[in-house]
């Protein structure tokens, strides 16, 4: 049996429960989706960030980061700014989608405003 304490009335974030049950995600990769769908939707992701935020090693961040892509939770868009200096855009979603060509290489591009 599972007790709930009192519910939160402000600042929170509603998640689908599939997303939490996903058994095709580990559970850092469900944390991270988790985390990722909590913020804004202009704060700025990069695999050095999510290392600080959640003390985890960059090869963890980037692995969870590829299997979010590889099951449609995220995807990643290669944009060149305006001085040709490419940068990495992260999409992220709560309802999965597949993607024509998954991404299966680590990223470590940070997300600029370009």
């Amino acid at each position: 049996m599972i007790i709930h304490g009192p519910r939160e009335k402000r600042d929170f974030t509603v998640l689908p429960n599939r997303i939490l049950r996903d058994e095709a995600l580990s559970y850092r990769a469900r944390g991270l989706l988790c985390f990722l769908l909590s913020q804004p939707p202009d704060w700025e992701i990069s695999s050095t960030r999510l290392t600080l935020e959640f003390g985890e090693g960059r090869d963890a961040v980037r692995s969870a980061i590829r299997e979010l892509v590889n099951t449609g939770y995220m995807q990643l868009q290669k944009v060149q700014g305006h001085a040709g200096r490419w940068s990495t855009h992260y999409i992220v979603t709560g309802d999965p989608w597949w993607f024509e060509n998954p991404v299966d290489s680590p990223v470590d591009n940070s997300v600029t405003g370009a």
